[in-house]
């Protein structure tokens, strides 16, 4: 009995001496997740530095006036110069009148738009590289197919229309329920991007080159708005649309590099600038090119390349 009795005082000790245990405070753990957390969002911050493209590239993108087969060659219907700033994170877009006067290869004048008619795209490059001092990295040849393509399927493009561009939209391309058009910003479809993009009946030129960028303008910002798969869906399934002097791999490294500049501001640029250009016969545009060079380069905030034959 003295046993059973020195037992029971045992655990009597003993769960007096656990509750005593249990009862005191414990000591709150450091919550770590805040700093992991800040940790991988430096690494991320690190590895975005990282990976952020940097620098200039340039490149020309030449609409020829057909439908359907990139194969057939006739005038470039649209010259347009893209200068990609990743660094600035900014979008040039120069146009270049297709009535223009530049100097040849063989040192005569020629009108603009038939140099890749008569020869090819890398002919074309080398004249405005050697007239207007830039340094082109690579072209797109693209048609009237590839814009309504492309339009429609990053889903459009907004614009800001005059009542005047949009009637003569309506009229020529026809009118779409769903996707009216009205004086102030509108959404064109790929028909409506094309008519818009060629209009020149409503002035000249000048106007439709300015109307180009505009709907560059308008698809960069389109891009803002869509996912990076998508973007990749869009490139994937069009590959077919364009040629480029860049081969596959080369325009895949390029749509990576131009992801980053979803939504980037566009510059819109016209070439001949303004008080630089007089008409001579055949409604040829007969500019002064050393003027415009260095308008140019100073637009595009570039220094001048060195002429051909330089070191």
């Amino acid at each position: 009995m003295e046993k059973t009795m020195e037992d029971g005082a045992k655990k009597t000790t003993e769960n007096a001496l656990q509750d005593a245990a249990e009862s005191k405070p414990k000591r709150p753990r450091k919550r770590r997740w805040p700093v992991v957390l800040l940790l991988l969002a430096l690494l991320l911050l690190i590895a975005a530095a990282a990976l952020h493209p940097r620098g200039i590239e340039t490149y020309l993108v030449v609409g020829m006036d057909n439908y359907g087969s990139l194969n057939e060659t006739g005038r470039s219907d649209v010259m347009l110069l893209a200068q990609l700033d990743f660094s600035r994170g900014r979008v040039y877009a120069a146009t270049f009148a297709r009535d223009m006067l530049v100097e040849g290869d063989n040192g005569r004048d020629v009108k603009i738009n038939t140099i890749v008619r008569n020869k090819d795209e890398d002919a074309l490059c080398e004249a405005i590289e050697r007239n207007f001092g830039v340094s082109i990295d690579g072209w797109f040849r693209v048609n009237f197919t590839t814009v309504i393509e492309l339009v429609d399927a990053l889903g459009g493009a907004e614009v800001e229309l005059s009542a005047e561009e949009a009637r003569y939209i309506d009229r020529t391309a026809g009118v779409y329920p769903d996707s009216p058009l009205s004086e102030g910003v509108s959404r064109l479809n790929g028909a409506q991007a094309l008519v818009y993009a060629r209009c020149r009946h409503l002035d000249n030129d000048f106007g439709r080159g300015a109307r180009q960028s505009k709907l560059v303008e308008g698809l960069v910002r389109q891009t803002k708005s869509l996912s990076i798969s998508r973007i990749a869906k869009v490139f994937d399934s069009l590959k077919h649309a364009w040629r480029s002097s860049l081969d596959a791999s080369e325009q895949v490294a390029l749509l990576a590099r131009a992801i980053w500049l979803r939504g980037a501001q566009v510059e819109r640029i016209g070439v001949p600038f303004e008080g630089t250009y007089r008409y001579g016969s055949n409604s040829n545009v007969v500019a002064d090119i050393e003027k415009n060079r260095e308008m140019l380069l100073a637009a595009l905030d570039r220094t001048p390349a060195p002429a051909a034959g330089d070191e």
